[in-house]
Protein backbone atom coordinates (compact mmCIF):
# COMPACT_ATOMS: atom_id res chain seq x y z
CA UNK A 1 0.00 0.00 0.00
CA UNK A 2 1.47 3.36 -0.91
CA UNK A 3 0.34 6.39 0.77
CA UNK A 4 0.49 9.77 -1.17
CA UNK A 5 -0.01 13.31 0.16
CA UNK A 6 -0.37 16.63 -1.90
CA UNK A 7 0.88 18.38 1.34
CA UNK A 8 3.78 16.61 3.51
CA UNK A 9 1.86 17.79 6.67
CA UNK A 10 -1.07 15.71 6.07
CA UNK A 11 1.47 12.49 7.19
CA UNK A 12 1.69 14.02 10.58
CA UNK A 13 -1.71 15.17 11.49
CA UNK A 14 -5.12 14.30 10.49
CA UNK A 15 -6.09 17.71 11.39
CA UNK A 16 -6.79 19.07 7.35
CA UNK A 17 -6.72 22.62 9.16
CA UNK A 18 -3.64 22.49 11.20
CA UNK A 19 -1.25 20.65 8.23
CA UNK A 20 -2.54 23.51 6.17
CA UNK A 21 -1.55 25.85 8.77
CA UNK A 22 1.62 24.49 8.84
CA UNK A 23 2.18 23.77 4.79
CA UNK A 24 1.39 27.69 5.07
CA UNK A 25 3.98 28.45 7.86
CA UNK A 26 6.49 26.47 6.35
CA UNK A 27 5.96 28.19 2.22
CA UNK A 28 6.60 31.48 4.44
CA UNK A 29 9.36 30.37 5.99
CA UNK A 30 10.96 29.27 2.72
CA UNK A 31 10.36 32.68 0.88
CA UNK A 32 12.09 34.65 3.64
CA UNK A 33 14.75 32.46 3.48
CA UNK A 34 15.06 32.88 0.10
CA UNK A 35 14.53 36.90 0.13
CA UNK A 36 17.97 37.13 2.94
CA UNK A 37 19.65 34.50 0.71
CA UNK A 38 19.07 36.58 -2.43
CA UNK A 39 20.09 39.58 -0.56
CA UNK A 40 22.90 38.18 0.75
CA UNK A 41 22.55 39.29 4.28
CA UNK A 42 24.32 37.90 7.54
CA UNK A 43 21.38 37.04 10.32
CA UNK A 44 22.43 40.13 11.46
CA UNK A 45 21.61 42.42 9.04
CA UNK A 46 18.20 39.94 8.48
CA UNK A 47 17.22 40.50 11.92
CA UNK A 48 17.22 44.07 11.74
CA UNK A 49 15.20 44.03 8.49
CA UNK A 50 12.71 42.22 10.00
CA UNK A 51 12.86 43.38 13.38
CA UNK A 52 13.98 40.20 14.77
CA UNK A 53 16.68 38.91 16.96
CA UNK A 54 19.80 36.95 15.17
CA UNK A 55 18.78 33.96 17.12
CA UNK A 56 15.03 34.01 15.86
CA UNK A 57 16.30 34.74 12.30
CA UNK A 58 18.53 31.61 13.04
CA UNK A 59 15.20 29.77 14.05
CA UNK A 60 13.96 30.68 10.99
CA UNK A 61 16.53 29.54 8.56
CA UNK A 62 16.52 26.48 10.73
CA UNK A 63 12.91 25.69 9.59
CA UNK A 64 11.87 25.66 13.27
CA UNK A 65 8.26 25.96 12.20
CA UNK A 66 7.15 25.51 15.58
CA UNK A 67 8.55 28.68 16.56
CA UNK A 68 6.88 31.09 14.27
CA UNK A 69 3.21 32.24 14.00
CA UNK A 70 1.43 32.93 10.15
CA UNK A 71 0.95 36.77 11.84
CA UNK A 72 4.66 36.92 12.87
CA UNK A 73 5.84 35.62 9.26
CA UNK A 74 3.32 38.17 7.05
CA UNK A 75 5.00 40.66 9.42
CA UNK A 76 8.58 39.80 8.88
CA UNK A 77 7.02 39.72 4.74
CA UNK A 78 5.81 43.30 5.14
CA UNK A 79 9.23 44.76 6.77
CA UNK A 80 10.87 43.20 3.79
CA UNK A 81 8.76 44.90 1.51
CA UNK A 82 6.01 42.89 0.55
CA UNK A 83 2.46 42.15 1.15
CA UNK A 84 -0.14 39.49 -0.16
CA UNK A 85 -3.52 41.12 -1.08
CA UNK A 86 -6.52 38.91 -0.96
CA UNK A 87 -9.69 39.34 -3.35
CA UNK A 88 -12.68 37.62 -3.79
CA UNK A 89 -14.44 37.64 -6.89
CA UNK A 90 -17.06 35.90 -8.46
CA UNK A 91 -16.84 32.66 -6.35
CA UNK A 92 -13.10 32.99 -7.08
CA UNK A 93 -10.10 33.48 -4.35
CA UNK A 94 -7.14 35.46 -5.78
CA UNK A 95 -3.94 36.01 -3.96
CA UNK A 96 -1.54 38.28 -4.66
CA UNK A 97 1.57 39.78 -3.64
CA UNK A 98 2.42 43.82 -3.68
CA UNK A 99 5.56 45.77 -3.06
CA UNK A 100 5.21 48.17 0.04
CA UNK A 101 6.06 51.23 -1.01
CA UNK A 102 8.42 53.05 1.12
Amino acid sequence: MTLEYTNIFDAITEDKAKASELQTRADLMGVIRDIIDTNGWSQKVAAEQMGLTQPRVSDLKSGHIEKFSIDKLMTCLYRLGFRFKARYVDNTLSMTVESVAD
